[in-house]
């Protein structure tokens, strides 16, 4: 019997690589063909009768999107970009509910690049910090997140969750922050 798992996708509405609405189907599609896993796409775009939707009220669609991923076995956030703030709030909503969470980030992209130079100094192999620190796995395409998906659930392995946040505050306090003269300046 094939496994079922429930995926959330975050990322934009629209994927301008797609060109088309219905990127998560693809996406999904992509990964039931490499995992041999059937996904059910938890897809926040999509509504029966959309007549009830009202984009205007915030409670309804946090509500409606948090709902979904804490209903997910997994959540995947498509990293391109022109990701909004709803894709990065939902980064952190998986943690919170302890969902396994898969960045895809394509190499050479805002979030994943070969060399990025900051403040003077050069950094190879670079992630985005937020990134890095709260998925559990960062894939530069649709083959390494179905990879990563089939080894999560095949070695029970545990997501990281909420407590990530705490932990890189307590590093900072302890290994950094006595050195960081701008934050003891008055």
């Amino acid at each position: 019997m094939t496994r079922k798992i429930k995926i959330y996708v975050a990322g934009s509405i629209t994927e301008p690589e797609e060109g088309a609405h219905d990127w998560r189907d693809s996406l999904c599609k992509k990964l039931t063909e490499k995992t041999g896993f059937e996904i059910i796409n938890l897809d926040p775009s999509k509504y029966h009768d959309g007549s009830y939707f009202d984009d205007n009220n915030e409670r309804f669609v946090v509500g409606r999107d948090a709902f979904m991923i804490k209903s997910a076995d997994i959540v995947i956030v498509n990293l391109a970009d022109d990701i909004g703030i709803g894709a990065s709030q939902e980064m952190l909503i998986a943690k919170h509910f302890k969902k396994p969470l898969i960045g895809i980030a394509p190499k050479g992209g805002r979030f994943n690049r070969h060399e990025k130079k900051i403040m003077g100094k050069v950094f190879r192999d670079w992630i985005h910090p937020f990134v890095k620190l709260t998925c559990d796995k960062v894939a530069a395409d649709a083959d390494e997140a179905a990879s990563f998906i089939v080894e999560f659930f095949s070695s029970g392995a545990k997501a990281k969750d909420i407590s990530i946040i705490e932990e890189a505050l307590k590093y900072y306090e302890k290994e950094h922050h006595p050195l960081d003269k701008y934050l003891h300046e008055e």
